[in-house]
């Protein structure tokens, strides 16, 4: 899972609770509504009933008053003032009929009050009873409504602490599972890389990271995996090397202390012979120095950056020919084999550079060739590029090595304790061929020899 799926999830469940609970808020507040209406309803239809029958109680005393003529004792209301009133309430009831029901008694209250209105002094009090009846009915039914209003709002109470309670317990799960999967794939994979950091810059170079987490963590920690691993391993190259370094310094330079105390400690002055025969060695000596500092100041510019080349217009050929002639004395043992066009090959190059390589490849065939034998040089040109190839009959390189032989301080296992060197010849020469446009590659057979072939960029002659 990516980081930005673990957010997108937890905001959109973060965003359905929420959701939810505005949708149980607008729910519960319009049921509420909804009985607070219908609750009020039926009080003031209570109200408007008792009005009614006020109203004709008041109806009944002013026209009893009226008849017996004691307007001045009676109430201060006249009979129309009454009958209009009467009217007036009877009118107030009829909005609040919603059902069959209550249509049927308020019908049955007007019916009533117009008979009571309509009838003769004689039957008013019996069609009075009638009216009031009918009013209290309806005022009766109003209260069954409330009470069946209040139930219901009950129920709907219920309802909505239920829809709460469970709302919130959803919300808090919620949030709750958000931070537990943050906590698990975020916070405590990112804990565990600063520790690791710490540790691996106090120098517990063997720390590791187990990849949990989101995906871009896992991806993080296996890189980091990857950093200490390629570190370690420079590491440890980095301390074979001191001490191949170290080694292969030494042999020279005991070489060169036996010489000069051979000459040095000598009774007499030994004959010319001996004395050339000593210098021949320190001159071999100090060329073997000279070439692996060289090797090393060289790693060191590339590393740096600052590895210049000076480019002009030259002749392959001729660098090649001029490198082969002066490896030809150095070693009675090998057969140097030289095949080159007839005609000119043109490259755009640095031929002190080139010449380095060449010195390089043509070097170490003869030096993991230790039993001698055939060393070919071929130069040939296509249309694209040239390609320079330097083979040996020597001890050979085994397949799963090919790549590692050009790394800084990497040797062939299997020539690394018999031959001197620090392997840095490849290195230097493939940083070389790259920075001139080509590649080198290598082609081997374990006990049968090594072809490493340079591939240059073809520069043609203008015509």
């Amino acid at each position: 899972m990516r980081l930005r799926s673990l957010f997108l999830i937890g905001a959109v469940l973060l965003a359905l609770l929420s959701l939810g609970s505005a949708a149980g808020l607008f729910w519960m507040s319009t049921q509420f509504q909804s009985q607070t209406t219908r609750l009020s309803d039926s009080i003031d239809r209570v109200h408007s009933a008792e009005r009614l029958s006020h109203s004709l109680f008041l109806l009944q005393v002013v026209q009893e008053f009226a008849s017996i003529h004691a307007s001045d004792v009676g109430p201060p209301v006249s009979v129309d003032e009454a009958r209009r009133r009467v009217s007036e309430q009877l009118e107030q009831i009829d909005p609040y009929a919603d059902t069959v029901q209550e249509r049927a008694l308020l019908e049955n209250v007007r019916r009533q009050v117009e008979a009571y209105l309509r009838a003769p002094a004689q039957e008013r009090l019996s069609r009075l009873r009638d009216a009031i009846e009918a009013a209290e009915a309806v005022s009766m039914s109003s209260i069954e409504r409330a009470r069946a209003v209040r139930e219901e709002a009950a129920r709907v109470s219920d309802a909505a602490r239920l829809i709460g309670g469970l709302l919130a317990i959803g919300i808090v799960m919620g949030v709750a599972v958000v931070l537990a999967a943050t906590r698990t794939r975020l916070y405590l994979p990112l804990l565990s890389i600063r520790r690791a950091l710490a540790a691996f810059k106090s120098g517990q170079r063997e720390s590791r990271l187990a990849q949990v987490g989101v995906r871009e963590l896992r991806e993080l920690a296996a890189e980091f995996n990857d950093m200490a691993e390629t570190l370690s391993s420079q590491d440890a190259r980095h301390v074979q090397f001191l001490a191949g370094v170290a080694h292969d310094l030494r042999n020279p330079l005991n070489v060169l202390k036996l010489s000069v105390q051979l000459l040095i400690r000598a009774p007499t002055p030994p004959p010319p012979e001996k004395v050339r025969e000593s210098l021949v060695r320190i001159s071999t000596q100090l060329d073997r120095l000279d070439r692996m500092v060289g090797d090393l100041l060289e790693q060191t510019r590339i590393e740096a950056g600052n590895l210049e080349l000076r480019l002009e217009d030259s002749d392959l050929r001729e660098l090649v020919t001029e490198v082969i002639e002066l490896h030809r004395p150095s070693s009675q043992q090998h057969q140097i084999e030289l095949s080159v066009p007839d005609m000119p090959v043109p490259v755009r190059g640095d031929p002190t550079r080139l010449s380095q390589v060449l010195t390089n490849l043509l070097s170490n065939a003869i030096k993991y060739s230790p039993r001698g034998g055939l060393v070919r040089v071929l130069l040939t040109q296509s249309q694209d590029e040239v390609m320079l190839s330097v083979s040996d009959e020597g001890i050979g390189i085994p397949p799963d090595e090919y790549e590692h032989i050009f790394e800084p301080f990497r040797r062939s296992k299997d020539s690394s304790a018999e031959i001197p060197g620090i392997g840095l010849g490849l290195s230097v020469s493939r940083r070389i061929v790259r920075a001139h446009g080509g590649d080198i590659e290598v082609v081997s057979q374990v006990g049968a020899g090594s072809t490493f072939r340079v591939r240059l960029p073809s520069q043609h002659p203008r015509t």
